[in-house]
């Protein structure tokens, strides 16, 4: 476990820092790390907080400040800093998606719209 954080804790968690613009970008690339790392329950809800009293609850929130940090971390500081305050990693996830989802397609379409339509009708290669 030791060797496993001395060996990742240099690496980037992803190229894509979440900037408002980037959403679809950065989860894919956020989704991976964490699946890599086999803590997806955390950010699905699978994973739920057990009760206080019960012998996991220190491990779970380990595991789940843990995530909660890999996300914070892979936000630019100024979107970050607005997640600190978030309890479970899942309240994070979702509510990065129900912010900046939308962006993401509006950005994609006006992207679409303007490229010039000399570029934009040419056949693909082979045809």
């Amino acid at each position: 476990m030791v060797s496993e954080q001395m060996e990742t804790s240099h690496l980037p968690i992803t190229a894509h820092k979440l900037n408002g613009q980037n959403y679809l970008q950065w989860s894919q690339s956020i989704l991976m790390f964490i699946w890599g790392k086999e803590k997806d329950d955390y950010i699905t809800g699978a994973s739920a907080a057990p009760e206080t009293t019960a012998s996991t609850y220190k491990k779970w929130i380990a595991e789940n400040n843990m995530v909660i940090s890999w996300l914070v971390n892979s936000m630019t500081a100024d979107i970050g800093e607005n997640f600190l305050s978030f309890d479970t990693a899942k309240e994070i996830w979702d509510t990065a998606k129900e912010t900046f989802s939308d962006k993401e397609n509006t950005s994609e379409i006006i992207q679409i719209e303007g490229i010039p339509p000399r570029f934009a009708s040419r056949e693909p290669y082979g045809n």
